[in-house]
């Protein structure tokens, strides 16, 4: 039944022209960001290099920030179009539990997160394929740091999007779900602004977009010690990072199903 309501899912999203128009936005923005790093170090005559293995890094986190915004976006797109249209509830008379229902949107967020992450892979990487040289040369870093760099940005991602997952089923209308949103944002960085200013870094740092921005700093990704980690905002153990950043994804998940069972459609 869950892999019938997925494949549900997948295609009311690929038949919403929305969620290509927005698609399209999305690949020509992350398209703009490497285009512009790879035109600025063709353009600098050796003082500037975006190529493998320097522009890994880039590649693999550069990106993640519009990714997360355009997953916000296409979430709120998708859900809440039902609650404005009433299909939701139609689901539910038709058969379909409040639990599958949800679980589908669940399922719907994770693969949104990976292939808006994939594009940005394939975008970025294109460019740093094209920028490569045989010329210049720089050791790579342990592949490890690239895996959790990659697993990171795309926790990431999903932590970004559960938070929109669960202002859809608060609010349950398409535009002040998407402004509350993109409102978030602001207020997360404001509040732990002056939370760092009053000496409270350690409680910002717990601020769900606050974990949002460290997973997606390659520094993090450096071993513990190292020159990098010195200039981190937010100094975390790996390990803990990823599972705080999980928890909050679980817990945001968990908020979002109570309120959904408990309110008539």
């Amino acid at each position: 039944m869950i892999f019938t309501v997925y494949r549900l899912e997948l295609f009311k999203t690929c038949k919403r022209l929305a969620t290509w128009v927005t698609y399209l936005c999305f690949m020509l923005l992350t398209t703009l960001i490497f285009g512009v790093q790879y035109y600025g170090a063709r353009q600098s005559h050796g003082r500037a290099y975006f190529g493998y293995p320097d522009a890994l890094p880039a590649v693999l986190t550069a990106g993640v920030s519009v990714a997360s915004t355009f997953c916000v976006v296409l979430i709120v797109l998708l859900v809440c179009n039902e609650f404005d249209w009433k299909t939701s509830r139609q689901n539910i008379i038709d058969g379909l539990s409040k639990r599958q229902w949800l679980i589908g949107k669940v399922l719907l967020m994770a693969t949104l997160a990976v292939a808006l992450y994939v594009s940005q892979l394939a975008v970025g990487g294109t460019f740093a394929f094209l920028g490569t040289s045989d010329l210049h040369r720089h050791a790579f870093d342990p592949a490890t740091n690239y895996v959790l760099a990659a697993c990171g940005a795309v926790l990431g991602i999903l932590g970004y999007a559960s938070i929109a997952l669960l202002i859809c089923v608060s609010v349950r209308s398409t535009g002040p779900t998407l402004a509350i949103a993109l409102i978030y944002q602001i207020f997360d960085n404001i509040a732990a602004r002056i939370l760092r200013s009053q000496r409270l870094g350690d409680i910002a740092d717990w601020l769900p977009y606050q974990i949002h921005n460290a997973l997606l700093n390659y520094s993090q990704y450096q071993p513990y010690g190292s020159a990098a980690r010195s200039h981190l905002e937010s100094h975390w153990n790996t390990g803990l990072l990823f599972l705080v950043a999980a928890a909050w994804v679980v817990g945001l998940i968990g908020v979002s199903f109570r309120i959904f069972t408990r309110r008539d459609l």
